[in-house]
């Protein structure tokens, strides 16, 4: 009864509904390619964009440039991703789909950001700025608003070294 009152236990439902569908779809990424959904994500927004810089990418992932180029050095590193220097500016870096990236983006399932960024963006104005204040003001009372923002199911690196026995 008491989860109908406060709509605690609600909104916890929707919170399990949402962190299993990202879940599901990672592994369902994973099975597919061979690749996280924040790896295929990258790949699906170079594609859409060819010669694209980190700053560019990190807009259009809504993710900042830390966080994506820890994703495009593993990319490049498996060879689904070239980096190159811009021919007008050499501090600039360029990105390219390689033969590989472009085969894995043409036969990967869909990610859950683009779903997810659709979904939020279709909402009217003040509903997506009470959705923002809502979830802030939750990361914030659990503590997780001390945690820097990630792409989705980026491996996280493991914390402090292991002592050897």
């Amino acid at each position: 009864m008491a989860r109908q009152k406060d709509g605690a236990g609600a909104a916890l439902d929707a919170l399990r509904r949402i962190v299993r569908y990202l879940r599901v779809s990672d592994r369902e990424v994973q099975i597919a390619c061979g690749l996280s959904v924040a790896q295929l994500f990258v790949l699906i927004q170079v594609g859409e964009t060819p010669a694209m810089s980190m700053a560019d990418l990190a807009d259009r992932t809504l993710t900042d440039q830390s966080s994506v180029s820890t994703v495009v050095a593993r990319l490049v590193e498996r060879g689904y991703l070239a980096r190159k220097q811009a021919a007008g500016d050499r501090r600039r870096a360029e990105l390219r789909l390689t033969a590989s990236g472009k085969r894995v983006v043409r036969s990967a399932p869909q990610v859950p950001q683009v779903a997810m960024i659709s979904a939020i963006r279709a909402l009217p104005a003040v509903r997506r700025a009470e959705l923002v204040r809502s979830l802030e003001s939750l990361a914030s009372a659990i503590g997780a608003d001390a945690l820097p923002p990630r792409m989705l199911f980026e491996d996280e690196r493991p914390r402090g070294k292991r002592r050897r026995a």
